[in-house]
């Protein structure tokens, strides 16, 4: 059985889809708002780190909603890169007499 069975738009109902993505857009407000007033860079940092994932998880949804198995595809790819990215942050942060400038 594939991947596309499991998230066709038929077994989701549309009303979850609408409520999942409201949801989703209220944690994206909350997550701006925190880096916009995070008083430390760490807070900011954390606060991106959430929007990626927060981006990834709007993927999935309109990867169910449209029943197309891209979406997960570029979502595992996205996930990985972010992971990267907030390893080489938080190593960056944790030795801040590194910094040239």
């Amino acid at each position: 059985m594939s991947i596309v069975s499991y998230i066709s738009p038929e077994v989701i109902p549309p009303p979850v889809i609408w409520i999942s993505s409201g949801m989703l857009g209220l944690a994206v407000v909350c997550a701006l708002i925190r880096i916009v007033r995070g008083p430390t860079t760490p807070d900011r940092v954390i606060g991106v780190d959430l929007l990626a994932g927060l981006v990834m998880a709007g993927m999935l949804v309109a990867g169910i909603a449209s029943g197309n198995p891209f979406f997960l595809q570029a979502v595992l790819g996205f996930a990985v890169i972010l992971f990267l990215g907030t390893i080489a942050i938080a190593r960056y942060l944790d030795h801040p007499e590194n910094d040239d400038s």
